[in-house]
């Protein structure tokens, strides 16, 4: 893995009500163990996040503990049908010779693998101090404490989870909406199961764009899960509540952002390459519980005029 302390050609500073503007890496505040936080704020986000952006993962916050719990076994299933959908579109969709792909909401990395196979390059970038920690630390091949949530605020230790080292990856804790990545760069940009976890999701997905150069490959997958208390219901993509996409459900509504067909985002013009079905995705909340979901995949180019 990249020395992370190095600056990042493809890696901007956010700069407060500057979305394009780049701070001087200088000022950027780092985890311990190596992760840079490239927010507007990081003097407001580590007050937020406390002690997790410094303690051993094993001894983060019950929030995070909690987190770590219901993701850490997505990285060690790459034979879940979510995490083969995403391989296999990567591996049909990718452009040839792609320098650089950038996954935001990689949460504990279980995708940077495969997009680290079509790209020379990869930059993960999540919101969660404690997924981003946990990420860099699998794609340096280090072991990540695994505790399983057996109920309320009780765990059992389970083995550490290790993989190979992934030489060229970078985590960075960012804002997928404020992106700490230069316009234009990657060949490949990718959200799985991210559009329904943000305030503001067609703004996520001018983002996303921003950051793709003309001809490159944006792969999205979501269950359009939407919950009012994260995303109001007037930026929801289905569901009705916004006019301009008033007669489409949520997949339907992304499929015409993409192609510029409605009055949101209507400079996009991308060619729909794939779109898959019904993809199953499980979170284990604790041993009595666990999430299940049906994911919506997107493969799309970027027109190259």
């Amino acid at each position: 893995m990249d020395d992370p302390r190095a600056p990042h050609p493809a890696l901007r500073v956010p700069v407060p009500e500057d979305g394009a503007g780049s701070g001087p890496w200088s000022t950027v505040r780092w985890t311990p163990d190596g992760v840079p936080i490239l927010m507007a704020d990081p003097e407001a986000y580590l007050a937020a996040v406390g002690d997790d952006a410094v303690r051993p993962l094993d001894a983060v916050s019950f929030e995070g503990l909690t987190y770590l719990a219901r993701y850490l076994p997505t990285a060690l299933e790459p034979g879940a049908a979510l995490r083969i959908a995403v391989r296999d579109a990567l591996a049909w969709h990718a452009p040839l010779g792609g320098a650089l792909g950038v996954e935001f909401g990689c949460s504990v990395g279980a995708d940077l693998g495969s997009l680290r196979a079509v790209c020379d390059a990869v930059i993960g970038v999540d919101g969660s101090v404690v997924g981003a920690r946990a990420a860099r630390a699998l794609c340096a091949g280090e072991g990540v404490p695994r505790l399983v949530r057996v109920e309320g605020r009780s765990f059992a230790s389970a083995a550490p989870v290790v993989q190979a080292p992934l030489d060229g990856v970078t985590v960075v804790v960012g804002n997928a909406l404020d992106p700490p990545v230069h316009a234009g760069c990657a060949d490949v940009v990718m959200a799985v199961n991210l559009l329904d976890t943000v305030s503001e999701p067609v703004n996520l997905l001018g983002q996303l764009d921003a950051v793709l150069r003309a001809g490159g490959l944006m792969l999205l997958a979501s269950p359009f899960s939407w919950q009012d208390g994260v995303t109001a219901p007037e930026e929801q993509l289905g569901g009705g509540t916004v006019p301009a996409l008033a007669a489409l459900g949520s997949a339907e509504a992304v499929l015409a952002i993409l192609r510029g067909e409605t009055p949101l985002l209507p400079h996009l013009a991308y060619e729909i390459l794939e779109t898959i079905e019904d993809v199953p995705w499980s979170l284990r909340d604790h041993a009595r519980c666990a999430f299940h979901y049906s994911s919506w995949l997107v493969a799309a180019r970027k027109h190259t005029s």
